[in-house]
């Protein structure tokens, strides 16, 4: 019996058959996606465990990583950025050359910037980084606040602002 036979005769199976396993690779890939960008699966590099273990004692905890790591301007956007700076990573992890202390780039400083407005959007129409500059037009919130997630010594709870 050839394929185009099999397939006119199951029709109704090959279907059903077709969608669970399109449902299945959804879901296993949103899984992934998800679990991708947790503390945890961050956190199992080599490179990382300093900024996991600090990041486990922040006021943030609860949040991924990839809420201050990757933009949320757009799907696209997140996506590509998602997989290139997980090819860097992955990179780097793989050659061990990752210094001991990890600097954040301008762009990444740029990028967890923006997300710190976004999340703090209501806190932040009132602050001024600098007298006469509103946060929403060029403020640096790493300035004064580089170690709230991953940071040393953090206050019991983190500080609360909202």
């Amino acid at each position: 019996m050839e394929f185009k036979e099999l397939f006119q005769k199951h029709t109704l199976a090959c279907l059903a058959g077709g969608f669970v396993i399109g449902v299945a690779v959804c879901g296993i890939g949103s899984a992934a996606m998800a679990f991708s960008g947790s503390p945890a699966f961050c956190g199992s590099c080599h490179a990382m465990k300093g900024e996991a273990a600090t990041f486990a004692m922040s006021s943030h905890r609860a949040l991924e990583c990839t809420d201050c790591h990757l933009p949320h301007d757009n799907a696209v956007h997140y996506m590509f950025e998602k997989g290139r700076t997980g090819m860097i990573d992955t990179y780097h992890e793989v050659l061990r050359d990752y210094p001991a202390n990890i600097k954040i780039s301008s762009e990444g400083r740029q990028t967890v910037n923006d997300n710190c407005l976004r999340c703090h959007q209501t806190t932040m129409g009132s602050v001024h980084a600098d007298v006469g500059v509103s946060m929403d037009t060029g403020g640096d919130c790493l300035k004064c606040h580089s170690s709230i997630a991953h940071g040393s010594n953090h206050l019991e709870g983190g500080i609360k602002v909202e």
